[in-house]
């Protein structure tokens, strides 16, 4: 997730060491300490590089960030700091406090000189009627957005926000503690850290809510607070939103309506349309239609109204108007007629 580069020059450890320093003081996530590591245990010139950039810091979290990244003294190196001259300690705290008022400006070079370590991002995604993207966004998490849908993106430093305009996406979140990843919709928020979920406006301000992997807070946006602090615990906080889980479903509309379980037979149906099908399992032909119709520009006339409620259940390709139309024949009973390209009007068949 880090655009770290490995240098060789003096100077560029240095560069390195300073920037390393800066994220020690905002804190570093699972990814980057492991990376740290790496990074000292490569040369001793890269961990004296970090130690002479610490010295320029006069912000104890990061000292006690390196306490835990570097071994105590021995015995024999403690005797020896004890017998070092009190004017030798004296001169090197003085040299400490010259260097110390010149580090904003050592580190605001080092952050002009350098390619930011999470650069923003500003972007919109959107789809026409029938066709669906796969695109992997700047920290890596993976948008998928189906038929005529809108999003924009805007990373940050210190955040991943995404508004859902219309139609339908589904997210897998990279993971990224310091930076969360929201997704807006209506008058919603949903947020996750690392984890997966599928949201479909079902209306103007209500969408679908299925989470595939991991859990979600899902937030009214004008009540939510800054903190996002119990989407880390298991216990649901009812000012600050409500947590959902892997292999739940719900319709929220302001707030969480419906809940429910879903089994993975149930949630592969749901998100069918990734691999361009669409699955029904019972439903009325009008709200089979509906569906049908977020994917083509054809809409349908239903002449008999006793049609409407008839139950339709089978998979589909997204966007095969003929072989739906032949599946209805054959299978429910259900004569049609193209009046034109993109109209067509359906009829019980004569017995």
């Amino acid at each position: 997730m880090n655009n770290i580069r490995q240098f060789s020059s003096k100077e560029d450890i240095q560069e390195q060491a300073c920037l390393w320093i800066s994220r020690l003081d905002r804190g570093l996530n699972s990814d980057e300490k492991t990376e740290l590591d790496a990074w000292l245990s490569e040369s001793n010139a890269h961990r004296q590089a970090l130690l002479d950039a610490a010295s320029l810091w006069d912000d104890m979290s990061v000292l006690n960030e390196l306490s835990g990244l570097f071994p105590q003294p021995t015995s024999r190196q403690s005797s020896k700091k004890r017998n070092m001259p009190k004017t030798a300690v004296w001169g090197i705290a003085a040299t400490f406090l010259v260097m110390a008022i010149a580090v904003g400006v050592v580190v605001q070079r080092t952050w002009l000189n350098s390619t930011p370590e999470f650069a923003a991002v500003t972007q919109k995604v959107q789809t026409g009627v029938g066709e669906q993207k796969n695109v992997t966004l700047a920290d890596g998490s993976k948008l998928h957005l189906n038929t005529n849908s809108v999003v924009t993106v805007d990373f940050s430093s210190t955040a991943r926000n995404i508004v859902l305009l219309k139609g339908e996406a589904h997210f897998e979140v990279a993971h990224d503690t310091s930076r969360p990843f929201s997704v807006t919709a209506g008058n919603n928020t949903v947020t996750a850290v690392g984890t997966a979920f599928n949201m479909q406006y079902v209306d103007d301000n209500a969408f679908e809510l299925v989470v595939t992997d991991g859990k979600v807070l899902v937030k009214d946006r004008f009540k939510a607070s800054s903190s996002n602090e119990s989407l880390f615990t298991k216990r649901p906080v009812a000012e600050e939103g409500l947590l959902m889980f892997a292999g739940e479903k719900a319709t929220v509309q302001g707030k969480v309506e419906a809940r429910e379980s879903m089994s993975q037979d149930d949630i592969d149906d749901d998100l069918a349309w990734q691999q361009g099908m669409i699955v029904f399992k019972g439903e009325p032909l009008e709200a089979v239609l509906a569906e049908i119709g977020r994917y083509t520009p054809v809409r349908f006339n239903i002449s008999d109204e006793s049609l409407r409620k008839r139950r339709v259940a089978g998979y589909f390709k997204v966007g095969d108007i003929d072989g739906l139309l032949s599946a209805l024949k054959s299978s429910f009973n259900i004569n049609y007629e193209k009046v034109t390209e993109t109209s067509i009007e359906l009829k019980l068949a004569k017995s």
